[in-house]
């Protein structure tokens, strides 16, 4: 069973504070735990004492031990403490935050100003490791990628998409302008008409931005707009979600060569 110091170490992981504090971060579920044995190192698995014998659970378990991860056993009394779903779903990993450096950045990026929805950025993530853009810059004030939320719904693609949280997102993103050349393509109300995209230069150095739902893009980020495009509808809607705007965007521009 777990010990009282590992049950707390879990709970604290539900904290932003502590996530980051402690560079780790929880997976729950089949999906999500495979995922990060494929593509990620681990600290630690927690598996149900009542479920540790289901043959998928098993399996996981298996190549947990051969990967090096510390597995622990859980009582119903320990899940109750550790879990953030309802019902647990029998298996629990414990992974390293992965640490990337902006300087070290290529190829295109998708720029998120203040997303504050966990499940709009799980989606999101989800949907440019699908059209192969792997880098997601975060403004500051924006929803932590760690969350259990933003984790269970990128479906494993968070491990596999480089996510920057930025400090201050227009200071980023101007050095990247100066230094690396990127053009900065901004998703906005009053821009281009959305055909104009088939005609957008697919290169490795764009910056796609999106401003929150809301509010739109931050006055000293849509300065830094080289161009504006605008997704028109023929409805009544004040706005589309995010993470389909995201996709619609993607899909126009077949991302894996822009």
């Amino acid at each position: 069973m777990l010990t009282e110091k590992t049950r707390k170490f879990i709970h604290k992981l539900h904290q932003k504070k502590y996530r980051h504090e402690s560079g780790a971060f929880l997976v729950e579920g089949i999906k999500g735990v495979q995922e990060a044995l494929k593509n990620a190192s681990g600290l630690m698995l927690v598996v149900d004492e009542e479920k540790q014998t289901e043959p998928q659970i098993a399996a996981i378990v298996a190549d947990a031990k051969k990967q090096g991860y510390d597995i622990e056993i859980a009582s119903e009394k320990d899940i109750v403490a550790i879990k953030s779903t309802d019902t647990f779903p029998g298996i629990m990993a414990v992974v390293p935050m992965s640490d990337y450096d902006i300087e070290a950045i290529t190829g295109p990026i998708i720029f998120l100003d203040h997303v504050n929805d966990p499940g709009n950025l799980g989606t999101i993530i989800r949907t440019a490791d699908w059209f192969g853009v792997k880098n997601i810059l975060l403004s500051e004030g924006s929803v932590d990628p760690y969350n259990e939320k933003v984790v269970r719904s990128s479906m494993g693609s968070i491990f596999r998409v480089n996510i920057f949280q930025s400090e201050k997102a227009s200071e980023d993103i101007a050095w990247l302008k100066q230094y690396k050349k990127y053009q900065v393509v901004g998703l906005t109300l009053n821009g281009e008409k959305f055909k104009s995209l088939n005609h957008e230069p697919r290169t490795a150095n764009n910056i796609l931005a999106f401003g929150s739902e809301s509010h739109g893009l931050a006055a000293d980020i849509d300065k830094l707009l080289d161009r504006r495009y605008t997704i028109s509808g023929n409805g009544s809607a004040e706005s589309l979600n995010l993470g389909v705007a995201v996709g619609i965007t993607l899909h126009q521009l077949n991302a894996k060569h822009i």
